[in-house]
């Protein structure tokens, strides 16, 4: 019933909210012009009406708010993150306010329209000297992939795997370079990585393979991730595995939907099937247990 509540919810403030209405008026009569809009309290972003997270952004000020709130609370200055599926840039832009001068965030970006829209955005906001930029994907192996090109507006849904989202038609394929990020980090020499946000549908375990040296450190990293069976699939996979693979290397999952105060601990779901956003840590002292 809760969950019913708030699909209502959501479909009601995405269809009668004011900026909503506008923002229907902009898709009829200028898809293609874009729109500078706030990001956040003291962020902005170049967005499109046809663009599938700028009606979120645009609506709700981020896309995610409660990822993006557990994200600003977590960040502090002089940390090193890695933001992989950067998009348009949201979490590279909150992760270069929040770690300031002192700290550094490197974003992957395969697409090439969402990595010309991502560099226009760090740029809009006076934030190019902290953020390093890759047009790449992330892997478990070097080399050459095949990334999913959607409808204009629709990247957020590119993969280099085989899966097909109902909400927008691929019109072609992309040839893109992929890495594997414990070669990127020998290869450049970064000392240490804070937190990872990775939202790249379906590769998720294949670039936390890539990534094994990093996560198996006594202090590694604190991974913000989507699992998402659906995107998973096209990789031929569950999203489960990835749980699995993270527990192996001493990591425990945690969601930051319900706690006000903290994160809550998250048990291994007895059906396959996920759908969700979870935060994956070593050493988090939360007691709070989701029931």
């Amino acid at each position: 019933m809760k969950r019913a509540m708030q699909s209502l919810s959501g479909r009601i403030r995405y269809n009668l909210h004011p900026r909503a209405v506008i923002w229907k008026y902009w898709l009829r009569r200028c898809p293609q012009k874009p729109i500078i809009t706030r990001l956040g309290k003291n962020l902005k972003v170049r967005v499109y009406p046809n663009d599938v997270i700028g009606k979120y952004i645009y609506v709700d000020g981020v896309f995610e708010p409660k990822a993006w709130s557990f994200v600003k609370g977590y960040l502090k200055p002089g940390m090193v993150v890695f933001d992989l599926g950067a998009n348009l840039g949201q979490y590279t832009l909150l992760a270069a306010r929040c770690v300031g001068q002192k700290g550094r965030v490197y974003s992957f970006e395969p697409s090439r329209r969402m990595f010309s829209e991502l560099e226009f955005n760090v740029k809009l906001n006076g934030l190019a000297d902290i953020c390093v930029l890759n047009q790449i994907a992330v892997s478990d192996r070097p080399g050459m992939a095949k990334l999913s090109r959607y409808e204009e507006g629709a990247e957020v849904f590119g993969s280099i795997g085989s899966h097909k989202r109902k909400e927008a038609t691929i019109i072609g394929y992309e040839r893109v370079k992929t890495i594997r990020l414990d070669d990127y980090i020998q290869e450049t020499g970064i000392g240490h990585v804070d937190f990872v946000k990775i939202d790249i549908e379906g590769a998720e375990l294949l670039a936390l393979r890539g990534a094994r040296n990093l996560l198996s450190q006594s202090e590694s990293p604190t991974i913000l991730l989507e699992l998402e069976d659906v995107n998973t699939a096209g990789l031929g996979y569950k999203a489960v595995e990835i749980w699995d693979y993270l527990k192996s290397l001493g990591y425990g999952m945690y969601s930051f939907e319900r706690c006000r105060s903290g994160l809550e601990i998250v048990e291994r779901p007895e059906e396959p099937s996920l759908s969700r956003n979870l935060v994956a840590m070593k050493n988090n002292t939360c007691s709070s247990r989701e029931s």
